[in-house]
């Protein structure tokens, strides 16, 4: 059986990949356009969307596209083909977008940022007593990551709920509402915390009327798409809010221009997409694990649906 990889860290992939599975023939190059015309011919592919998007219409035998990302944006163009099944990383990324996020809750409860600035004017000076426990934390988006988000949260001692298209429910979360109802679910919401892929559905969903339901003091995250975010809906509820904090991972485009007034709101704070970062480790892992899955004829998990985008 042929495999084909295709990622900035190819070599990488097969040499740990390689000797655990001799039965296969790999292939492998850094970019699509150095691939030899034999790799195109195999049935397996583990790359990157934009790398895949090259080369899909040229591979007539591909049955499986496994992604070294979580958002495939890249493979769901119309002109594309879709005879394959198609899957991706989302399983690796839960772990790394709780360390994300929870990193920054613990830091806004602790008050390090206060405390920080005491010690510079040598005051000993005890604040009052902030915590997680008992706070609503809403993911928007139920799917892999922010399951584990939740599960994260519920160790917290959290109340966990969620919005979604269908509102179907889920565990972990106690209670799971469809977009229409997010007036319900966000208005008690401390934590809000956005993972939606990047699909026509959610494009700028969070908007003036989802900012509208948001608490006063709510710490919003987007960690998803930044196509997803109305920014100046969002710019005019940090301004109206000042007690609020955004923490963007997400933005649109990437970078912000450099004039963008979200870099200097105060209550602001933006990274460069580094919230939950592709370790080739993990994927290796996880693609190994796929991979017997596939060669026993076992059904894949992390399935993508063409329609939904995700």
């Amino acid at each position: 059986m042929q495999i084909t990889i295709v990622t900035p860290q190819a070599q990488r992939y097969v040499e740990a990949l390689s000797p655990r599975f001799p039965q296969c023939q790999w292939f492998y190059a850094e970019q699509a356009s150095l691939l030899n015309k034999a790799a195109l011919a195999s049935e397996i592919l583990l790359a990157t969307p934009s790398e895949a998007a090259n080369i899909v219409t040229q591979m007539p035998n591909l049955k499986w596209l496994h992604s070294s990302f979580a958002g495939v944006d890249a493979l769901l163009k119309n002109n594309l083909p879709q005879h394959y099944i198609l899957t991706n990383s989302r399983g690796v990324f839960g772990p790394l977008m709780s360390e994300y996020v929870f990193s920054y809750l613990l830091a806004h409860t602790q008050q390090h940022q206060t405390y920080q600035y005491q010690q510079q004017q040598a005051l000993w000076k005890t604040q009052p007593g902030l915590s997680l426990q008992g706070l609503t934390f809403c993911s928007v988006g139920s799917g892999n990551i922010s399951q584990h988000l939740a599960t994260t949260a519920n160790h917290f001692g959290m109340r966990t709920v969620a919005l979604s298209h269908s509102g179907a429910a889920k565990a972990p979360f106690t209670q799971v509402a469809n977009f229409e109802q997010h007036k319900q679910i966000c208005a008690e919401a401390k934590v809000v915390v956005a993972v939606l892929p990047n699909t026509p559905q959610t494009l700028g969903v969070l908007n003036e009327t989802f900012f509208a339901s948001l608490a006063d003091e709510v710490v919003f995250f987007n960690v998803g798409r930044g196509d997803t975010l109305d920014q100046a809906a969002l710019l005019a509820f940090l301004k109206a809010k000042p007690n609020a904090t955004a923490i963007l991972d997400v933005t649109s485009p990437e970078p912000l221009p450099k004039n963008h007034p979200l870099w200097s709101q105060s209550n602001c704070i933006i990274t460069p997409h580094i919230a939950a970062p592709s370790r080739v480790s993990d994927i290796i892992e996880l693609f190994a694990s796929k991979l017997e899955n596939y060669l026993a004829g076992e059904e894949l998990t992390d399935r993508v649906d063409f329609s939904k985008g995700y």
